[in-house]
């Protein structure tokens, strides 16, 4: 909350405080799945003596716009580079993992936003595209987007 309010009159770009990273995985075969919660394990391990890397559920089939199983980790700007790079580099090469920031476009954030490690997979913008229809509607802050992201 401070950073975005140092930077309120700044680029949305500048106001990003929270970023999610989505590891997917191939969830219909055994070794994939065991791969993929090593791997988070491995993250959760690696991380573990800061407070700004987050573990998520582990979901072992597609839900909502993802395509696969995935796990979720939210982090901040102040260990992007850290773990982005960490990501590049101890990432199984199987595994594909779209890291986007949070703000208040679910769209824009998992698409034209969204950097990938590995092959991009397709996700469903018409269930993105809704739920920013529902958030616009609502006309809820970014403040409590973010906070609901982070209590899932």
């Amino acid at each position: 909350m401070r950073h975005r309010a140092a930077h309120a009159a700044g680029p949305e770009s500048r106001r990003v405080w929270l970023y999610h990273s989505h590891t997917y995985f191939d969830h219909a075969a055994p070794e994939c799945v065991a791969e993929a919660r090593a791997f988070r394990d491995l993250i959760q391990r690696t991380f573990a003596a800061t407070t700004h890397v987050e573990m998520h559920s582990f979901i072992s089939a597609p839900a909502g716009p993802h395509p696969r199983g995935s796990f979720e980790v939210l982090f901040t700007r102040e260990v992007f580079a850290d773990y982005v790079s960490w990501l590049m580099f101890a990432r199984p090469e199987r595994l594909v993992i779209l890291i986007h920031p949070l703000t208040r476009s679910q769209t824009l954030d998992h698409t034209a936003r969204a950097l990938w490690l590995g092959t991009p997979l397709a996700i469903d913008r018409s269930m993105l595209e809704a739920v920013d229809a529902k958030l616009l509607a609502s006309a809820r802050t970014e403040e409590s987007v973010i906070d609901g992201t982070k209590r899932h």
